[in-house]
C-alpha cells in the first residue's frame, strides 16, 4: 500500500515537471473526478443533449406545475380580497407576484389590502405610526406598479387617488389619476366624488362645485344626488356666503 502510494505521488510529480500540455490533464482529471463525486451537471456537449433527453419531460412537467402554483395564489388572493380578508390577501399577492410579476391586477390586490391593513396600526401600541406610515408606502408603491403596467387599470387609479386624497391627504396628487380614470369611464360617479373633493382640498372650490354639478346631472341614486347638492351647498357657502 505504502509502495502504491510512493508509486503514484512519483507519477504525478513527474507528470507536473513535465510540459503544460501534461499539467492540464492532470488537472482535468482531478476535476472530472471530483464533478462525478459531488454529482455535478453534465459540462460537454454530449452530456447535455444527454441530459435533455433523459430529464426534458420531468422539467416541463415542473414549468407547468409551477404555472399551476401561481395561478392558484392569484385566485387565492382574489378570493382573500372579496371576503376582506386583507392580510392573508396581501400575502398570498406577494406569492403571485413570484410567479407573475408583471400582473397589474396583483399589484392591485397588494395595494387594496396594504391600504386597509393601515388602518390596523390604530391598535398598535403607540398607535403604530410607523407601521401605518409603512403600509402606506407598500400600498402607493402597488398601485403606481399596477398603472405602469396597464394604464387604464381604473381600479387601481380610483385606489391611488383615494389612498392620497383620504389616507395622504396628499389632494394635488389625487387628481391625475383621477382625471385618468374619469377620462376612461366618463360617467363613473363615485370617481366624481373623489375628484371634487381632491380640488376642494387643493384650493379649487369653484371646480369642485362644478364636478358636484356634474354628478348630480349624471347619478339616478337619490341617496347619491343629495350627498352632492350638499356638499356644493357648504362650498358655495364658504365662497359667497349663507
Amino acid at each position: 500500500m505504502k509502495r502504491t502510494m510512493i508509486l503514484a505521488l512519483a507519477a504525478i510529480a513527474t507528470l507536473s515537471s513535465c510540459g503544460g500540455d501534461d499539467k492540464n490533464f492532470i488537472e482535468r482529471m482531478f476535476d472530472l473526478e471530483s464533478r462525478s463525486s459531488k454529482g455535478a451537471p453534465p459540462s460537454t456537449i454530449e452530456e447535455l443533449k444527454d441530459g435533455i433527453r433523459r430529464y426534458g419531460d420531468e422539467v416541463e412537467k415542473t414549468a407547468a406545475a409551477m404555472e399551476k402554483v401561481g395561478t392558484y395564489w392569484r385566485m387565492l388572493a382574489v378570493r382573500y380580497l372579496d371576503k376582506g380578508l386583507y392580510g392573508d390577501a396581501y400575502d398570498a399577492s406577494m406569492k403571485a407576484l413570484r410567479h407573475y410579476p408583471d400582473s397589474s391586477g396583483v399589484y392591485y390586490i397588494a395595494g387594496m389590502s396594504a391600504a386597509f391593513l393601515s388602518k390596523t396600526a390604530a391598535a398598535q401600541p403607540g398607535g403604530g405610526a410607523t407601521s401605518r406610515a409603512e403600509w402606506l408606502a407598500a400600498a402607493e408603491g402597488a398601485y403606481r406598479r399596477s398603472i405602469e403596467i396597464e394604464p387604464r387599470n381604473t381600479k387601481a387609479l380610483y385606489g391611488l387617488a383615494v389612498l392620497y386624497t383620504f389616507e395622504l391627504e396628499d389632494h394635488e396628487a389625487a387628481i391625475a389619476p383621477i382625471e385618468a380614470l374619469l377620462g376612461i369611464e366618463t360617467k363613473n360617479v363615485d370617481a366624481m366624488f373623489v375628484y371634487a373633493r381632491a380640488l376642494y382640498g387643493s384650493g379649487r372650490p369653484q371646480e369642485a362645485a362644478d364636478v358636484y354639478d356634474r354628478i348630480i346631472a349624471t347619478t339616478r341614486v337619490d341617496e347619491k344626488k343629495q350627498q352632492a347638492a350638499d356638499n356644493k351647498k357648504r362650498i358655495l357657502d364658504e365662497l359667497y356666503g349663507g
